[in-house]
Parts: C-alpha cells; sequence; structure tokens
C-alpha cells in the first residue's frame, strides 16, 4: 500500500504541476520514446542479471505491495520461539531439539509461529545452527562466528534485488538522452516540413529526456531504495535471532538470552521488558 500511495503522488504532482502550468497530457504520450527507454531498461537488466535474480526482483516488488519488513509482532513471537525452544534445551537436553530442527514444519514449537516459518531464509539459518549445537562440534565463539559469516552472505543475497534496480535507476537518465538523440535525428530530416512539425517532432523528442528521469529519480530509485531498506530490515530481524543463539550456546539462560536478543532491535520495534515479560508469562501459562 505505501508503494502504491508513494506512486500516486510521485506521479500525481509531476503531472499535475505540469497540468497547472497549461500543459497538455497528451504531449507526453510518445509510444516510441517509452519504447525505447523501457525496452532498453528491460533489456540492460536481463543482460546483467541471472534469472534467479530477475524472478526474485519480482517477487520483492509484489512483496512491498504487502508491507515493509519485521514489525513488533514479528519480533516478540521470534522472541517467544526461541525462547521455548532454550526452555526445552535447558529441561529435556540439547538432544530434544533434534527432531525440532530437522523438520521445522512438523516442529510443535517452531510450526506455530507463522511469520517466522514462512521466511525460509530464517528457518534454515536457525535450524542449521541448532544443528551444530545439538552436534556439540563447535565451540559458542566458533558458532558466532559461523553465524556471522552465515548472514553476512545472506544480507548479500538479499541485496541482489535492490542493487540491479539500482543500476537500472543510475542509466535510466542517459537511456532518456538516447531517446532524445534519436528523436532529434528524425527531426532533423523533417525540417522542410515546417516550424509546427519541427516544433512538435522537437517536443517528442525532448520526451525522452524527461522520461529517463522521471522514472529514474521518481520511480525506479525510490524502488531501489525501498528493496534496500526492506533487506537491511530483514538483516536485523536475521541478527537478532544470531544474538539469541549465541548467548544460549554461551550457557545464558533463556529469559536472560532472549533479553540480549531485545536489545539489539531497533527502538521503533523493539518490545519493551514489560511487553516481552508479558508474552513470555503467556506463555508459561499456556504450557
Amino acid at each position: 500500500m505505501k508503494l502504491i500511495l508513494g506512486l500516486l503522488v510521485v506521479i500525481g504532482c509531476v503531472l499535475g504541476g505540469y497540468v497547472l502550468h497549461h500543459g497538455q497530457l497528451i504531449l507526453l504520450f510518445v509510444p516510441t520514446e517509452y519504447l525505447i527507454i523501457v525496452g532498453c531498461a528491460g533489456g540492460a537488466m536481463i543482460i546483467q542479471n541471472p534469472p534467479r535474480v530477475l524472478i526474485r526482483l519480482v517477487k520483492d516488488l509484489l512483496g512491498q505491495l504487502g508491507g515493509g519488513g519485521p514489525g513488533k509482532k514479528e519480533y516478540v513471537d521470534v522472541l517467544k520461539m526461541n525462547y521455548e525452544l532454550m526452555q526445552l534445551a535447558r529441561k529435556d537436553g540439547v538432544l530434544s531439539l533434534e527432531g525440532h530442527v530437522n523438520d521445522p514444519e512438523q516442529s510443535g514449537i517452531i510450526n506455530k509461529y507463522t511469520s517466522f516459518i514462512k521466511d525460509q531464509h530464517a528457518v534454515h539459518f536457525l535450524c542449521d545452527t541448532l544443528k551444530l549445537f545439538v552436534a556439540g562440534v563447535l565451540d559458542a565463539h566458533s558458532l558466532d562466528e559461523l553465524m556471522e559469516r552465515d548472514l553476512e552472505v545472506l544480507h548479500h543475497e538479499e541485496m541482489e534485488t535492490s542493487q540491479a534496480l539500482l543500476k537500472v535507476a543510475d542509466a535510466l537518465p542517459a537511456i532518456g538522452i538516447v531517446a532524445a538523440v534519436l528523436g532529434i535525428i528524425l527531426t532533423m530530416a523533417s525540417v522542410d516540413e515546417g516550424a509546427a512539425i519541427v516544433g512538435q517532432k522537437i517536443a517528442g523528442a525532448l520526451v525522452g529526456t524527461f522520461l529517463g528521469v522521471f522514472i529514474s529519480y521518481g520511480i525506479v530509485g525510490p524502488m531501489a531504495g525501498a528493496l534496500e531498506v526492506k533487506a537491511n530490515a530483514k538483516g536485523r530481524y536475521y541478527n537478532c535471532i544470531r544474538y539469541v543463539l549465541a548467548a544460549s550456546v554461551s550457557g545464558v539462560n533463556p529469559g536472560m538470552a532472549v533479553e540480549v536478543g531485545r536489545r539489539n532491535i531497533y527502538s521503533v520495534d523493539r518490545p519493551t521488558f514489560e511487553e516481552l515479560e508479558e508474552a513470555l508469562r503467556e506463555l508459561k501459562g499456556s504450557g
């Protein structure tokens, strides 16, 4: 919804200002300029990106229609889930986690947190880490370093779509100039057709420059920025999981481990100490 609202404001204000200056919208409708700019930008994206990035880009853009990254509710859920898992390990031993991490979709703990289970990257990160914890093959420090490297790779992957879109945004003004130059070439070949015709063709050519700059800075660039913001938000979410796991593996009790995770959440999304305590009390009461 935020994406649609932003696009409506950008397009409405630009075209509205143009009309208020007594501009005619029909003059901006030059299909060949749109074909050149959109086709060139789309072709460039196909050339420079592997299919997996293009597919993810479409999914990420569609995902923008549903909102941003994790919020307070998602953080409370992931802290509660980690608390349950660590309490189970503390009570019944770390081997009791084996069934949950080997088949998270059938886990009575993990599967009930729908906001977490639908994020496959988060699920794999948690389960792969806990498998090593159960196996006991790494000490706490080494496991934390491994999680850090894992999240660096994951963040780089999450940023691929925003970087791909940003490159196109940077190229669009130049592509607009290409379209405008082609229009000027056609104009120069028609100088004997009269001033009115020549003026109309020059106006059509300038539409290419306008479109390239407008689409770059008004539409594609902000979309790339939105994808980057969402990727960073997901990175913070994964790091919250990392801090809880690192504290737990180091021997910190589950209540303090989730508090460590809570302290690493941005203030706008961070549940208060009392809110988390209440959520954990409800969890204990339901258990």
